[in-house]
């Protein structure tokens, strides 16, 4: 195996990554799609440097210098340990200097498939998983293309060419001419440049952004218009419903004025009336008992009414229990009513609490 067939050490994205940029370039060509943008054939796009990958059995690497007005040729062994450096000498101090990669057709696995035209904004999804099912290649192995050859609009289907080549044969020069600060792309398939296949095989068969990014100004118009319209689109509604809200409240307004006071006077003074002549809440004044009584004294039976609280207590320390009473909050200072001897040697208490916020709403 040739040093151009050596796979890349250390080329290998994240495949978190790669499903991240996939699923966004996804929606992209889907939008494109739907959008109706063109594409830009980038295969034929001029590059300051071509550089050309003969059949398997071509060891030397052609490399085409149009910058001057005579172009210069130059054959490389890119299996040398010089091949990064001679590359850098052939770019020179020029930065940014890029290079179109042309590989011969039998470097690469092509074929043609029939599918329904449906499948076209999905299309590098599908081959993707055709290519894995039907072969022993392995989308995250190869770099590939697609294109569409025919139509055949009654039976609503396609005809479409899909390239495909092994990393292993083209990542090395890859990583050669970023090493010599060279931008590799588009890189195509053909026998010479006149005949090249409309591909970028670095495109991972993503036709959205190409034709986004290329020279078409009717798609970067269309794509502005489509953003502005979103926008107005968006605009649009939020005032349409910020004036239906303000419609409602107007609404809800007036209904409540005309309507008059929402409950009649007699019947405001008969709620008040029955709320204030209710008993403290039982649960709210349990809460209180249990809190201000000490260990040594337990409530067997409470009964409240509008005017307090009647409480029965077993205790062992009469005193501490009434004095622990008189801080109940809603009541005042407790009455005793009865005292009288309980079991082993506990007293059995009838205490009243009167109630200090007689009348308030609980």
């Amino acid at each position: 195996m040739s040093a151009i067939e050596a796979p890349a050490p250390g080329r290998g994205p994240s495949p978190l990554g790669m499903a991240g940029r996939t699923a966004l370039r996804e929606g992209f060509d889907s939008t494109a799609h739907w959008l109706g943008l063109g594409e830009i054939r980038a295969d034929r796009e001029d590059a300051p440097l071509t550089i050309r990958l003969g059949a398997p059995g071509v060891t030397d690497v052609t490399v085409i210098d149009r910058r001057e007005a005579e172009p210069r040729t130059h054959r490389l062994d890119p299996s040398a340990e010089d091949f990064p450096a001679r590359l850098s000498a052939i770019r020179g101090a020029q930065a940014g200097v890029g290079a179109k990669v042309l590989l011969d057709p039998a470097l690469c696995f092509i074929r043609s498939l029939s599918l329904p035209s449906a499948a076209l904004p999905r299309m590098r999804a599908v081959l993707a998983q055709e290519l894995e099912a039907t072969t022993p290649f392995k989308p995250e192995s190869v770099h590939s293309d697609w294109y569409v050859e025919s139509e055949d609009v009654p039976g609503r289907m396609l005809r479409v060419r899909h390239v495909v080549v092994k990393r292993g044969r083209l990542d090395p020069l890859l990583a050669a001419l970023a090493e010599a600060g060279i931008a590799a792309g588009p890189v195509t398939v053909g026998t010479d440049e006149a005949r090249s296949l409309p591909i970028d095989l670095l495109s991972g068969g993503h036709h959205s952004l190409r034709g986004l990014v290329g020279p078409g100004r009717g798609n970067l118009a269309l794509l502005a218009g489509a953003a502005l319209l979103l926008l107005a689109a968006f605009l649009g509604f939020r005032a349409h419903q910020d004036a239906t809200l303000s419609a409602l409240d107007t609404a809800f307004a007036a209904a409540r004025r005309a309507a008059g006071p929402p409950v009649p006077p007699t019947v405001q003074a008969g709620t008040a009336a029955i709320l204030g002549r209710r008993a403290p809440p039982l649960g709210r004044t349990w809460d209180a008992l249990a809190a201000a009584l000490p260990d040594s004294a337990s409530a067997t039976d409470l009964r409240l009414d509008y005017d307090g609280a009647q409480l029965t207590l077993s205790v062992t320390d009469e005193a501490a229990a009434l004095a622990a009473l008189a801080r109940v909050p809603g009541f005042g200072a407790p009455f005793l009513q009865e005292s009288s001897s309980g079991l082993e040697g506990r007293r059995r208490l009838v205490v009243l609490l009167p109630r200090t916020d007689r009348g308030a709403q609980p």
